[in-house]
């Protein structure tokens, strides 16, 4: 079986005299961008006034005319680094500190843990229960909050203990409340390490 298969390659005769005059008009083409558009943009040479009617004279490297790109800004100066502390987010109030409380909740009983402080007082905690999970509420009260007033910071149900970093937003009381709603008692240690005045059992 023979199968045919195309030539992709047309070939076309052309007159020698025909691509001369080709060539010519080619050389002459070239010629004129070199002079009305080339010349004036990268050297700055203008010798037909083109360059200067259309704007590209110096455009190139090499041009005097050409006008300098703007540096680029310092890193320094563009990028902003952390904000410089003030006196008031530095200075503490007070020695640190460090305490440890522990409590037995008898069963379906709570109680409060809180220290006194002020605002941007802070301190590390760490706190565990033995004999059962408890419902942890940590919270703040205001001085001279109305009863029942205070801000909740986060609660959890079921928890047998917990360890962070904890920031006073205003003058008063912060820290937990613990309630067993277990069948047995529950032992809650909490120790504190930082700023604020005393860690105490509020009563009632």
């Amino acid at each position: 079986m023979q199968t045919d298969i195309a030539n992709p390659v047309n070939s076309i005769q052309v007159p020698p005299s025909t691509l001369a005059k080709a060539t010519g008009g080619a050389l002459l083409a070239a010629a004129a961008i070199l002079v009305l558009f080339v010349m004036p943009a990268e050297y700055g040479i203008d010798p037909t006034g083109v360059g200067r009617l259309t704007g590209i004279v110096g455009m190139g490297a090499g041009g005097e005319e050409a006008t300098p790109a703007p540096a680029e800004a310092p890193v320094e100066s563009r990028v902003s680094g952390p904000a410089t502390p003030t006196k008031a987010a530095i200075v503490r109030e007070g020695d640190m500190r460090s305490d440890e409380m522990t409590l037995t909740l008898a069963p379906h009983s709570g109680q409060e843990v809180k220290a006194h402080m002020q605002a941007g007082q802070s301190y590390v905690f760490e706190w565990s229960a033995k004999g059962g999970p408890v419902k942890a509420d940590m919270h703040g009260e205001k001085i001279n909050a109305a009863e029942g007033e205070f801000t909740s910071y986060w609660e959890e149900k079921q928890m047998t203990g917990g360890k962070g970093s904890f920031t006073a937003p205003f003058d008063g009381t912060h820290g937990w409340y613990f309630r067993n709603k277990g069948e047995t008692p529950v032992t809650v240690t909490v120790r504190t390490t930082g700023f604020y005045k005393d860690l105490f059992l509020p009563e009632g």
